[in-house]
């Protein structure tokens, strides 16, 4: 057994006997745990005396076939040397220090800009007499400024692996073995393709394509283990333009906004649309992004929409911003349609134009934000005495330790937060110093899309930056949205109206109402419709399959489903008898048991009962009056026609 293995093999027998003690010393009271101090110690003494190979070869085999617990074997031998624990601090004060020095040099070297790692970033090679220069290789950076090129497309890290794997381009490490093995320093599989999307995501975040060397990355958090964390923004290193670059900034500014906004995989087989606005919609309210969501009609149809994130996730107390993609898709390529002849017609207006909108800008926020500035740089000053006379009190014995550290803590905890508020206010101040200097980007960019037909992914996301959407007011059809749209390097640009355009929309809102009045009319016709179809087919369905609900016949007693709501009877023998009954009844009603109805006397005018349908007196009275009035009648008659006859 060699000493390496020997030293592994006690370490681990020495460490399992340690976690079991101290689970044992956990459990025992807290007397007790005072008594079992010393072993305690012992036992550490042990891990250190095998970390810095103090043991012999002998006491190591020793301890390591010994059936006894290691601490009992061991502390015979430490009785020997009572200055072990000095020795072991002395030894690890001496490793610490070794270590401090080896980083200050390394990080004096890296503060030159000189490389200390001997690994190279994939698309480069070095120079066999001068190490710290990196050239391009000429077939791995065509790989490497294809991948950003997918990634402006829109492709994701998973497409782009998955692409390069069909293609069959080896990987990285396969590449560098295979072509340069002097600088391969990692294991690596001959010929391999099978692309990982991680392998692709680190070389579209490495800055050394844009030709700058960036040292300082990774940061060692303890001498005694090899664990290492990655270094933050203000921890890292970065020299600018040291080498030849692989790719531009636009190339690399467009493949990580093209990222920034990248979707999943849309599943085959579902009725999920791609979405033209990926990642760039985002709620006015809480400023989280808007989800794009499928919902079906009733009839099965589906239609897709934005909705805020936080109100479906429900962590944050948000509404839920809805928005139809049919309607912003429309707004936003009119805006870019208007946008864009503006821009043909008077390019330099345009400049001129959003130039003095910067400048009114500038004159406005940042002078809020310089104030502010100022605000926290007076009390960071005033910070920094307070500090100062607080230690001049503590040493001058006129404040208590305890006070001292209470307020050295308080007043250093607003000092961080005051200082992380300056970095974020000077970075404001400096996007806005920047931003007057990509209109020109702005312009080559929307003249590549000359009045645009249809609106694209790819256009979306070259031109637009982000889009807020704010809360809906009332409800149709006079439900109105806020869509705030910000472009890329130039930010929100509120175009007027011209009188044309304002004309053409005041006719299309007057088309659009009444549109609204005609589909309004036509849904309450097809409700209607609809409605008394439903009745109908519910009254057929109550009545098995009649119009109307069964009824008995008046007349024989039987049921029967009518024709209609008047019908009485079941047929129409029922109807005619019915008929000849109500006469009956009528004659009866009238007639009583007479032959023939009662009539009035035309002499006395009484009512009676005549005995023939001739008969119209009552009685042998009004009959001899009857006759007497006729025989007068003709007496007088006669008279006058024989006065006459002798007149003439």
């Amino acid at each position: 057994m060699t000493n390496a293995e020997l030293n592994t093999a006690l370490y681990q027998k020495m460490f399992a006997e340690q976690e079991t003690y101290r689970e044992w010393l956990l459990s025992q009271p807290s007397e007790e745990v005072l008594n079992h101090t010393y072993e305690y110690t012992v036992r550490e003494d042990i891990l250190l005396s095998m970390e810095y190979n103090d043991l012999p070869d002998a006491q190591a085999k020793a301890l390591l076939k010994s059936p006894s617990p290691l601490a009992d074997v061991f502390r015979d031998w430490e009785q020997d040397n009572d200055f072990t624990p000095f020795l072991n601090i002395m030894n690890e004060w001496y490793a610490k220090d070794t270590s401090n020095k080896i980083k200050s040099i390394f990080l004096s070297r890296m503060s030159d800009g000189k490389r200390c790692s001997g690994s190279i970033p994939y698309g480069y090679n070095r120079l066999p007499e001068d190490k710290q220069t990196l050239v391009v290789d000429p077939v791995a950076s065509q790989v490497v400024k294809h991948i950003f090129e997918l990634a402006a497309e829109g492709l994701t890290p998973p497409a782009i692996a998955r692409q390069l794997t069909e293609e069959k381009v080896l990987i990285p490490s396969a590449y560098t073995l295979q072509y340069h093995p002097e600088q391969c320093n990692r294991k690596a599989e001959y010929g391999c393709t099978n692309w990982n999307a991680n392998t692709v995501r680190e070389i579209l975040n490495r800055q050394e394509y844009l030709g700058h060397t960036v040292l300082r990355k990774p940061i060692g958090t303890n001498f005694k283990t090899d664990e290492r964390r990655f270094a933050t923004d203000e921890e890292r290193l970065v020299f600018e333009d040291t080498h030849e670059p692989i790719v531009d900034s636009e190339l690399w500014e467009q493949a990580h906004r093209r990222l920034k906004h990248a979707t999943r995989r849309i599943k085959e087989g579902t009725h999920q649309e791609e979405c033209l606005l990926p990642g760039l919609v985002y709620c006015a309210d809480c400023g989280s992004k808007m989800s794009y969501q499928t919902n079906y009609y009733k009839s099965g149809e589906p239609y897709h929409s934005f909705r805020c994130s936080s109100y479906g996730n429900r962590t944050v107390n948000c509404t839920i911003h809805h928005i139809s993609d049919k309607v912003l898709y429309q707004l936003v390529l009119r805006s870019i349609q208007r946008l864009s002849s503006h821009i043909i017609a008077d390019e330099r207006g345009f400049a001129e134009e959003l130039k003095s909108k910067w400048e009114a800008q500038a004159n406005s926020k940042p002078q809020k934000q310089k104030e502010e500035l100022q605000t926290i740089n007076r009390r960071l000053n005033e910070l920094d005495r307070l500090i100062g006379s607080l230690y001049e009190n503590f040493i001058s014995g006129l404040l208590p330790e305890k006070q001292y550290k209470s307020l050295m803590k308080k007043y250093s905890a607003e000092q961080d937060s005051l200082e992380s508020q300056v970095s974020e206010i000077q970075e404001k101040l400096e996007q806005t110093k920047a931003s007057s200097a990509h209109i020109g980007r702005f312009i080559r960019l929307i003249k590549k899309y000359k009045q645009p037909a249809e609106l694209t992914k790819e256009m979306a996301c070259e031109l637009i930056d982000k889009i807020v959407i704010h809360e809906a007011i009332g409800k149709k059809p006079n439900r109105q949205q806020q869509v705030d749209i910000y472009y890329n390097f130039i930010g929100q640009f509120d175009l007027p109206l011209s009188e044309k355009e304002t004309a053409e929309a005041k006719r299309k809102a007057e088309r659009e109402a009444a549109e609204k009045v005609k589909r309004k009319k036509n849904r309450q016709r097809e409700s209607n419709v609809a409605h008394r179809a439903k009745a109908k087919a519910e009254r057929w369905a109550a009545n098995d399959g009649h119009k109307y609900p069964k009824r008995i016949c008046e007349q024989c007693g039987k049921e029967f489903y009518p024709n209609s709501t008047r019908q009485r009877f079941c047929n129409t023998d029922c109807t005619k008898a019915h008929q000849q009954a109500e006469k009956e009844k009528k004659r009866y009603a009238e007639k009583g048991n007479h032959t023939f109805r009662q009539k009035v006397c035309k002499i006395c005018g009484m009512p009676f009962w005549p005995s023939n349908g001739q008969e119209v007196l009552c009685s042998e009275e009004c009959k001899a009056i009857n006759r007497r009035q006729k025989q007068l009648a003709y007496y007088h008659r006669k008279q006058s026609e024989q006065k006459a006859g002798e007149a003439i």
